[in-house]
Order: structure tokens, then sequence, then C-alpha cells
């Protein structure tokens, strides 16, 4: 997937999940007031109505759209988040797999946070070293990098063995 179809895809998510919020906003509090209406009337009258039908409907079918809009952001930041590990990928590529939070976020254009989140994450999975330097600069290193041009000389006898 290019860049441009990964932004795409993260929008059109995001837009559509708008989309369902507004339609469950108002869905909502109508189906309960209708709810009510239609309980109260029933109440009185001891007859059904078609308001509390309609209104149980309304909340349900607002619900639904809530739950679905709730799904979509979260397929959006999904995206988001993976394009922003690639971005962060390509730039440790570019600069010798050694990056500082503040480098990554400058050149990626997301937040410090968003991007501190993201190597941390990295560091977590063992992908990426966390350096200290004397000065105490957070360093980022990506070994994978860093030593690529080793992958090639490594011979098969370093590679574990399976029982």
């Amino acid at each position: 997937m290019s860049g441009h179809s990964g932004i795409l895809e993260g929008g059109v998510k995001r837009l559509g999940a708008l989309l369902l919020k507004v339609g469950a906003v108002p869905m909502i509090p109508v189906g309960l007031g209708l709810m009510l209406w239609g309980l109260f009337h029933r109440l009185e009258n001891n007859s059904w109505e078609d308001p509390l039908s309609v209104g149980v409907s309304l909340v349900v079918m607002g619900a639904i759209l809530w739950f679905l809009s709730r799904r979509l952001d979260a397929a959006a930041g999904l995206v988001r988040q993976r394009r922003l590990e690639n971005r962060i990928l390509r730039l440790a590529a570019q600069r010798d797999g050694r990056l500082t939070v503040t480098e990554a976020a400058t050149e990626t254009g997301f937040t410090v946070a968003e991007t501190e989140a993201v190597l941390k994450g990295l560091a977590e999975g063992g992908y990426v070293e966390i350096e200290v330097t004397d000065s105490g600069l957070i360093v980022y290193r990506f070994p994978e990098i860093l030593f690529g041009s080793e992958k090639a000389g490594f011979p098969r006898a370093n590679r574990a063995e399976t029982l």
C-alpha cells in the first residue's frame, strides 16, 4: 500500500466514524424519549402504543451506530499507528540506524508523544535498543539497520539450531 492510499484509508474510516456518530447521537435521546412517552402512555391507557416500539428501535439503532463508529475510529487509529511506524523505520534507515524522539517527531510530522510511544513499543518488541549518551540524551538504535551490511556475511553456523 502506498502512503497516499494509507492516508485515504485512515481518512475514510475517520469520516465514516464521524457520520455514524452524527446519526447515533440524536437517535439515542429521541429514542429514549419516545420509549418513555410510549411506556407512560401505555401504563395510563393500558394499551400498546407505537412510540414505545419506535423508541426502542431508535435506541438500539443508535447504540449499534455508536459501536460501529468506535470500531471505525479504532481502525483509523491503527492505520495512523502503522503509518507512523513505517515512517520512523524509513527515517532510521536514512539516519544510519540511530534516532532521537525529537528527530523522529520533527521529520514525520507526528507529535513527540505519538513518536515516543511507537519507539518505546519497538524497543519493548526487541526491534530497537535504547542507548543513553553521556549527556543523558536517549537515542534509539536499530540493530538490523546498523548491522544490515553484515546480514549477508552471517555464516550459517551462527543461526539458532532447531531441536
